[in-house]
């Protein structure tokens, strides 16, 4: 059986999303692992049935703020590259979406990550590496990722 790396998240992906994946996929050539990384929208059957085998359900920060009864608003969290105070280290690597990701932007959203599970979710996006849910609701870091590779 092919070890299988999935990035659980939204289509068009947002630069969470988008950065967890050139992050996971780098890795893995860097690593030369034979390893199929794919990417499932959080609420394709397949991603449906993982978090059902774990017992959660799967969303966005829009989700889980709705879910918890918490008045997101509408634009409440606005990125733009001129707010960006610090880069993600590999800035120079990346591309699309992922270029608009900032640390700033995860810890914003850091309310509703840690909201989520009390309200039986997990946040986008969703790292399952070989069958396992490794990591949620932010971008890990590039030794993170490394670490579950290995």
């Amino acid at each position: 059986m092919s070890k299988e790396i999935l990035i659980i998240g939204v289509d068009p992906p947002c630069p969470r999303c988008d950065l967890t994946r050139q992050r996971v996929e780098r890795l893995v050539d860097d690593m030369d692992l034979s390893v199929n990384v794919r990417h499932l929208v959080y609420n394709d059957p397949e991603a449906l049935q993982f978090a059902e085998s774990i017992g959660k359900g799967f969303g966005t920060a829009k989700h889980v703020a709705d879910k918890a009864g918490i008045n997101i608003g509408p634009n409440k969290v606005q990125f733009e590259k001129k707010n960006v105070q610090v880069l993600p280290e590999d800035f120079d690597k990346i591309d699309g979406p992922a270029r608009r990701w900032s640390p700033e932007m995860d810890e914003a959203l850091r309310p509703y990550q840690l909201k989520a599970e009390s309200v039986g979710m997990l946040m986008t996006p969703i790292l399952v590496v070989f069958g396992e849910m490794k990591h949620y609701g932010s971008v890990p870091s590039i030794e993170q990722i490394r670490s579950w590779l290995s």
